[in-house]
């Protein structure tokens, strides 16, 4: 394993560099966007655009990477991403800023396809698993290390967005200087919106609505925490948290659904992150600690929903139906990514700051009466009698990148297929 990992070093560096300035530019701007006084409407606009971006990314870039290459379609987007960072402190107006944002979004999703791809091709069935997880580590570690640099200057001054900008240059370096060859490339499969609601609406409304809700709690946090009066230290441990403890929640959450009717999984955690946003509203603004406990909870429960929801999806899968089942899925949590800063934005609006947990609890009691009612209807699926294996997912995943966790899972299946043969 350790031999692949070193074969790809070039890789990891520079998906780590652009981790650390994702997480330091998406901080560092919600902060400001208070701080210049944007509404909450603009900021709603704002920060949809790098979704937005994000989502067109992911449908148009696998044709690119196809027909000019991993490296070129990696060094000119890391080059137009440093350049849109630049361009907020040169340009701060929320239009221009929503145009940014959507070319930030844009440029982030080319380079996770590239990343992902890439690394899908340097995995077999040994060593898969363990770059999934070498993967995360790089990915979480950086953003939580991302987040903290937003306390080496003031927001206000040029120094963190060119340190932003910086760390997405220098992460072209290990990449182009790389000897390794670029991988072939073959562009992900779809299946349809109505074959993927007809083979699992559970799965297709939960990855919607954690959409919705993700889109927000990583997007907005910032901003909530500005708007309260948080310091900017206050505020980058918050945001830290978020994402630390949702992080290591994903493997043993992801465990516990192996074993029980994965829809009853995903209503426990719906309900545990209502009482904990709830709690979070009431008692949030007693003391800083309360407050980061509730999100902490919340965080536990939230971030490993999405991988919950994949692997429910997979129950109700032949086994070739997965790849191009995952991708749309992702295209569904996407669109979820689009909507939610929007809809935040207006509560935040009428409901004040706190409006930010008003919102997600709106979100999630939405779906869990709908979650309620599928597990009434009972388990349709007649291809599988136990549940497939959990899959561990990266916040960050595209269509291409879910390949690669796709491919463990079926290598998994096929495993379990072969020893009930055997037997």
């Amino acid at each position: 394993m350790f031999g692949t990992i070193l074969n790809s070093w070039a890789l990891f560096s520079g998906f780590g560099l652009i981790m650390l300035a994702h997480a330091l530019q998406g901080t560092l701007l919600n902060i400001n966007a208070v701080f210049y006084n944007f509404s909450d409407f603009e900021i709603g606009y704002v920060f949809t655009g790098y979704f937005v971006g994000f989502l067109f990314s992911s449908i148009q870039c696998p044709k690119l990477i196809k027909n000019v290459g991993h490296i070129r379609v990696f060094a000119a987007f890391a080059s137009l991403g440093s350049i849109a960072i630049l361009l907020h402190w040169v340009i701060v107006n929320p239009i221009a800023w929503l145009i940014f944002r959507m070319i930030t979004g844009f440029s982030f999703a080319a380079i996770y396809i590239v990343c992902e791809s890439w690394l899908n091709d340097r995995a077999d069935n040994q060593t898969r698993g363990q770059l999934i997880g070498f993967y995360m580590i790089v990915l979480y570690f950086s953003m939580c290390a991302g987040v903290m640099l937003v306390n080496l200057k003031a927001t206000t001054e040029a120094h963190l967005y060119i340190l932003t900008s910086l760390l997405i240059s220098f992460a072209l370096v290990p990449i182009l200087l790389t000897k390794k060859p670029a991988p072939d490339f073959t562009t992900p499969k779809f299946l349809s919106l109505k074959e993927l609601y007809s083979k699992s609406p559970m799965a297709f409304v939960g990855s919607f609505a954690i959409g919705m809700i993700y889109s927000v709690l990583f997007g907005l946090m910032a901003v909530f925490g500005a708007k309260i009066g948080l310091s900017i230290f206050q505020i980058s441990i918050l945001v830290f948290v978020n994402t630390f403890v949702g992080a290591i929640f994903q493997f043993p959450i992801g465990k516990i659904s192996d074993k029980f009717d994965r829809r009853s999984i995903l209503l426990i955690l719906n309900l545990i992150a209502i009482g904990s946003l709830i709690f979070a509203f009431l008692f949030g603004s007693i003391s800083f600690y309360v407050l980061l406990v509730f999100i902490g909870i919340h965080s536990a429960v939230s971030l490993p929903y999405y991988a919950v929801v994949i692997s429910h999806m997979n129950d109700f899968l032949e086994k070739e139906e997965i790849v191009s089942a995952s991708s749309t899925l992702t295209l569904v949590n996407a669109l979820g990514m689009v909507a939610g800063p929007l809809l935040a934005s207006g509560f935040m609006a009428y409901f004040g700051a706190y409006g930010y947990f008003i919102y997600m609890i709106v979100v999630y009691a939405i779906v869990a009466p709908y979650n309620f009612a599928r597990i009434r209807v009972g388990r349709t699926s007649d291809i599988y009698e136990d549940n497939t294996p959990s899959m561990i997912v990266p916040r960050t995943t595209s269509p291409v990148g879910m390949q690669l966790a796709t491919d463990q899972i079926i290598n998994k299946i096929e495993e379990e297929e072969d020893n009930s043969d055997e037997r």
